[in-house]
């Protein structure tokens, strides 16, 4: 028996739960509902995952980012979703999380990501259990990176120990990226008891040095797809926390495109090739007709 396969029956998977534990998305955005909209068609036309909730956290600084949001809320791209206007992020991403199940799942997502390819492969949940921290589905093998874990199986998903080595910020040892990485929820109400936080930059940045505490140490596993279903698309950026890398595209310029009756065209994104985590996706604006 091959040794990563002895320690991973070792250290025990955790008893696995298929069709009881929900999955709940999570959605931050401000002034980007041209992003937004990319956003969610590529979830309608890619994201087959059961989830029990969609919540859009929104903020708009201005008269016409706010009537841009409201023209997508009329557009109804999908069913169900929850609009939720932001007041004070941390209090309500406190509550929204506070009103979730703790033994179901939460992933979390931002405007300018896109699902790039169709996942909906259910058997990923049923192995995500208590001995791993998190599913990422942002991994891929084909990005460039420094080093890549030492994975415990690789079919049909990846499996790895994502505390390997001490190498710097990386994708597999990164559990708590907002780009879409799956949690346990009772993991996250835990988190957030004890970190202080103001926007999504902050969230993240105190969720990962929070990867140090004792009990999150011991929950040793991490989960992927073989391929990224999730990249990062930075067009431009509007929080005003740290410096993040984006394409300088002035926000102000999309939210007047949307609102004259403009989307970006997803099928150019579908077709690309990213080529990590955060790539430069194509910007093509096209006329949105009645059908999308």
């Amino acid at each position: 028996m091959a040794l990563d396969v002895l320690l991973s029956r070792l250290m025990g998977r955790g008893t696995a739960d298929p069709g009881q534990r929900g999955l709940h998305v999570i959605v931050f955005s401000k002034d980007r509902a041209c992003q937004l909209d990319s956003l969610l068609r590529s979830i309608r036309d890619h994201f087959r995952l059961p989830r029990r909730s969609l919540t859009v956290l929104h903020r708009a600084s201005g008269d016409e980012y706010a009537a841009a949001y409201r023209k997508l809320v009329d557009r109804h791209i999908l069913p169900g979703i929850r609009w939720a206007p932001e007041s004070s992020f941390s209090e309500d991403l406190r509550s929204i999380i506070g009103d979730l199940p703790e033994r179901d799942r939460v992933m979390f997502l931002v405007d300018d990501d896109v699902v790039v390819r169709e996942f909906g492969d259910e058997r990923l949940l049923e192995r995500f259990t208590s001995r791993h921290l998190f599913v990422s589905l942002r991994c891929s093998r084909r990005y460039p990176v420094a080093a890549l874990p030492r994975f415990i199986s690789s079919e049909p998903f990846l499996e790895w120990r994502w505390r390997y080595g001490r190498r710097k910020r990386l994708v597999w040892n990164y559990p708590f990226s907002l780009d879409g990485n799956v949690h346990h929820v009772a993991h996250i109400k835990r988190i957030l008891r004890h970190i202080a936080f103001q926007a999504p930059n902050s969230l993240e940045g105190r969720m990962h040095a929070y990867r140090h505490a004792w009990w999150v140490k011991r929950i040793p596993l991490a989960l992927a797809p073989a391929e990224a279903v999730v990249v990062n698309n930075p067009l431009n950026r509007v929080q005003t926390e740290g410096e993040t890398w984006h394409r300088d595209i002035d926000p102000a310029e999309l939210n007047r495109a949307y609102l004259d009756g403009k989307h970006i065209d997803n099928a150019a994104l579908y077709a690309a090739v990213p080529t990590a985590v955060h790539s430069a996706l194509p910007l093509q604006l096209v006329e949105r007709s009645p059908a999308m």
